[in-house]
């Protein structure tokens, strides 16, 4: 999982953790990892800012295609097991694959949040703000991969 986070193509736009995050994940049993073939395929971290109302600070997944049925089956997990009422994730303006993956898979774009996350060593940068309800997920036709 170390290795999915810091992996080039997703450095640049995820924290890497620090321990007490990972910690707060495992207690409170929010950080999940998508397997293929018996093998770590990828990562999502969320933390529940109130309840019924989670965030996914950091998704990953090691290649392309991995993404949809994971992010499927952890919607499924939050929205039709533990009762989400809404997910919600931002994303940085120039990750434009991250964008479209997120939308795509039916989160609404609500609105950009100015110079709100600065990468290690560089510049603040704009993040766009997307969420999904719990009526949309159930409204949703299933994702196939």
């Amino acid at each position: 999982m170390q290795a999915l986070w810091s992996a080039p193509e997703n450095a640049r736009f995820l924290d890497p953790p620090t321990e007490r995050d990972l910690a707060d994940a495992f207690e409170d049993d929010l950080l999940f990892v998508w397997e293929v073939d018996g093998a770590p395929a990828g990562f999502a971290l969320l933390v529940e800012w109130v309840p019924a109302v989670y965030g996914v600070p950091a998704f990953a997944v090691a290649r392309r295609g991995a993404g949809r049925p994971f992010l499927a089956a952890l919607l499924h997990e939050m929205f039709g097991v533990r009762g989400a009422h809404r997910i919600e994730v931002d994303v940085t303006v120039d990750n434009a694959r991250a964008i479209d993956f997120w939308t795509r898979a039916g989160f609404v774009r609500e609105g950009v949040w100015r110079e709100t996350w600065k990468r290690p060593g560089e510049a603040w940068v704009d993040c766009v703000f997307l969420a999904m309800l719990e009526h949309e997920w159930r409204g949703r036709p299933p994702v196939t991969s």
